[in-house]
């Protein structure tokens, strides 16, 4: 699908006052969400594999980020070279299906495994919980899977609430563990993922200007553009994210690459600073859902409209300059 025809066309019929403001805004969020999941999923050899979990939501604003960060992650994973993707979604899916592709994983011994998990994580007091439908997905269990991989490379990346528990028992040799969270108690949803998705594709993230950005970069990135979303808005910041490595200065996650093949990079100047402005009105839209409950019913939908219009009005100019593919 073409989503910014799509969105395009929704503004100008909604502008013509043939359909509410409500579905108006309903059909942008649906095209924005499902354009990063446009592509089939691409099986390949073993060389590499990425495993991407999708947690419970509890309510509908949370689950369009948690699919919309997984789309994002799961383009990523489509370019890292013969990478096979598994993507699991947790709230029709139970334990074992998770468990499974972990086994699956430890069978076919691929030189590089990835595992993101997006969604709501938890703590009990003695071991983290990775939100699914029935019994959650445990650290224990995560712990159990890393000293099973035996050699390659392994790198998790934990993007839940909560999710610092898992530093302790998490994390050894050949493999990076990177969470959303500094601790268990900080249990607000994180917006850590999404920074991580664009420094794959920013120029200013490849801080050693090779033309590709590690995991070490984007973590980086992530981390310094997490702590400026939170002091331009003068609120509280509820996350702080952290990446365990033990090779000798990050050496592990500076040689794992989440960039985008250099041709896939916007040529325009003034296309690649729109798209920067685009991606930040989208952190805005994401966070705005996380925060719904803080208003009411017309004034989010009258901020959620302001913003989804202008994320549209910045993809046509960027289609503009860019030109034909």
């Amino acid at each position: 699908m073409d989503f910014e025809k799509e969105v395009l066309s929704g503004l100008k019929i909604h502008r013509d006052g043939v359909i509410s403001r409500g579905v108006f805004v309903r059909l942008l969020a649906f095209c924005l969400l499902t354009a990063g999941s446009a592509q089939a999923m691409r099986p390949g050899p073993a060389g590499s594999a990425c495993l991407i979990g999708t947690g419970l939501g509890g309510l509908p604003e949370y689950e369009e980020n948690f699919e919309k960060w997984a789309d994002g992650i799961e383009e990523i994973c489509r370019n890292l070279d013969h990478a096979k993707v598994t993507r699991l979604d947790g709230r029709t899916l139970r334990k074992d299906r998770f468990l499974s592709a972990f086994e699956e994983i430890l069978q076919e011994q691929p030189d590089e495994a990835w595992i993101f998990l997006i969604g709501h994580g938890s703590h009990d007091g003695r071991d983290y919980k990775f939100n699914i439908r029935g019994p959650d997905i445990t650290g224990s269990e995560l712990q159990k899977f890393l000293e099973a991989r035996g050699p390659g490379r392994t790198f998790v990346v934990a993007a839940t609430s909560a999710s610092g528990a898992l530093l302790d028992s998490l994390g050894g040799s050949g493999q990076v563990v990177v969470t959303a969270t500094r601790s268990a108690s900080e249990r607000q949803p994180p917006l850590f993922i999404s920074f991580l998705i664009e420094a794959a594709a920013s120029p200013e993230a490849d801080s050693d200007k090779d033309g590709r950005v590690s995991l070490a970069e984007a973590f980086q990135f992530a981390e310094r553009r997490v702590a400026q979303w939170y002091e331009e808005r003068g609120r509280i910041r509820t996350e702080h994210a952290q990446m365990k490595d033990v090779s000798p200065e990050r050496a592990l996650a500076s040689s794992a690459f989440l960039s985008q093949p250099p041709e896939q990079a916007y040529l325009n100047l003034e296309a690649q600073e729109l798209a920067r402005q685009r991606s930040v009105l989208e952190r805005e839209v994401e966070d705005l859902r996380l925060r719904k409950s803080e208003y009411s019913e017309g004034e989010y939908f009258n901020l959620l409209e302001k913003l989804l219009v202008e994320i549209s009005e910045l993809s046509e100019r960027i289609s503009q300059l860019e030109g034909p593919e």
